[in-house]
């Protein structure tokens, strides 16, 4: 008897260190990804009109300090941004306002242990402690950022993914590119844009913040379209591109 109540205690206390284990997953320690819902093809889209109004006072209306020291919780969408600039790689939750996506917001995360980092283009809650810091690129991020995956994007053949990001993120990024060319010659690179003609790719959104020349054997659409460009990065430019039209970004 005394040796089945040990082994009912064993397995309980198993099952109690599996269910513990299971709660979130903290990006510091590298945890298993026994959190992860699903894997998918699909980067979710998350919409909070109320985190971009926040957003919009804290960064615009110069309200950093009022949320210094106070705790922060997000929900939405992983990605990473090499910053050409400063020589460092940069870690966001991100979002939109609304389904017109027109307007987005993105906190920028301190994480200093990066053996484990969720894939861009996964969902994750984040709950951290907001700090003013001249480091953060825009003098603001989350420090101590436990992250738990909701759902796990599935890792893409790119060196640098842009699909995963919003589109002030993705501009960000393709004006270090445009400008730092030379940290990402040679990267394989996934992109979306809107062709401007036929070996032009130009931001999504006509604001002239970044045109880019691509070059490659495929049928150009419609000038206009919204396309998805795999490419690979050399001298400055996109080439070897392939095209297919974009539905998500």
């Amino acid at each position: 008897m005394k040796k089945i109540i040990s082994l009912l205690l064993c397995v309980a206390l198993m099952c109690a260190a599996i269910a513990g284990c299971s709660g979130e997953k903290k990006a510091e320690t590298g945890d298993s990804a026994e959190t992860v819902k699903k894997a998918t093809d699909e980067m979710p889209t998350v919409l909070n009109t109320a985190e971009y109004t926040l957003y919009q006072n804290i960064f615009f209306n110069d309200q950093k300090n009022d949320y210094n020291g106070k705790e922060a919780k997000k929900e939405g969408t992983f990605a990473t941004v090499f910053d050409a600039y400063n020589n460092v790689e940069r870690y966001y939750v991100w979002g939109y306002n609304d389904q017109t996506k027109c307007c987005d917001w993105q906190w920028e995360l301190k994480i200093d242990d990066t053996s484990k980092l969720p894939t861009n283009g996964s969902l994750i809650d984040v709950s951290g402690t907001y700090e003013v810091s001249d480091d953060a690129l825009d003098g603001l991020w989350i420090i101590n950022p436990e992250i738990t995956v909701k759902t796990e994007f599935k890792a893409r053949d790119c060196d640098i993914d842009l699909q995963a990001m919003d589109n002030t993120l993705e501009r960000v990024q393709m004006i270090n590119f445009t400008q730092k060319s030379d940290a990402f010659e040679g990267k394989k690179i996934l992109c979306y844009g809107r062709v401007l003609d036929e070996s032009t790719l130009q931001d999504a959104y006509y604001d002239g913040s970044w045109t880019i020349p691509m070059s490659g054997d495929f049928e150009v659409p419609a000038f206009g379209t919204i396309v998805l460009v795999q490419a690979t990065v050399k001298g400055g430019e996109l080439t070897d591109c392939k095209l297919s039209e974009n539905t998500q970004y």
